[in-house]
């Protein structure tokens, strides 16, 4: 069996990732709504919104991991936040996660943040326990509530 390796994702490869979006998505009981052109514009357009990194074995991609920058303004402090981290299902086990989240971290070492910052449902005991063998932590929101404004959206496409 050849060895997982992990690299910058193109564009090229927008097509199976969307797919794997959309078992995520299907693995949280939601519908993926992205398409390809979506997802080349958020990551491959003039000014990408997150970077993916992707896991292959045998040339196949078999999971991914979707980066974004984040940061506490108030501590001049740097984040990288994992937005999305999936492996196939029939991949699971075998270090591709480990290998997506170890990319990770060298990534966001790179650009000079503090730590890798993710979120993980309640429910789902099995990934936080992934996430605390490879060094995670849980940490206290402090009480605090996400809140969103909905804005009309403009064609992918259109300028920002």
């Amino acid at each position: 069996m050849e060895q997982i390796t992990t690299r910058e994702a193109r564009a090229c490869d927008a097509q199976r990732i969307v797919e794997m979006i959309a078992h995520l998505a299907q693995h949280h009981d939601d519908l993926a709504q992205i398409e390809v052109e979506d997802l080349v514009f958020l990551c491959f357009g003039p000014t990408p919104w997150l970077k993916l990194i992707v896991a292959e074995r045998e040339g196949q991609i078999v999971g991914y991991a979707a980066l974004q920058k984040k940061v506490q303004l108030q501590f001049a402090r740097r984040l990288m936040d994992v937005q999305h981290l999936f492996v196939d299902a029939a991949m699971r086990g075998q270090g591709v996660g480990r290998a997506l989240m170890q990319s990770a971290a060298e990534h966001a070492a790179l650009h000079r943040c503090a730590g890798l910052t993710l979120g993980v449902m309640a429910h789902n005991l099995h990934a936080q326990g992934f996430y605390r063998e490879i060094g995670f932590e849980e940490r206290e929101t402090g009480g605090a509530i996400q809140m969103m404004r909905a804005l009309p959206l403009q064609c992918a496409h259109s300028n920002p």
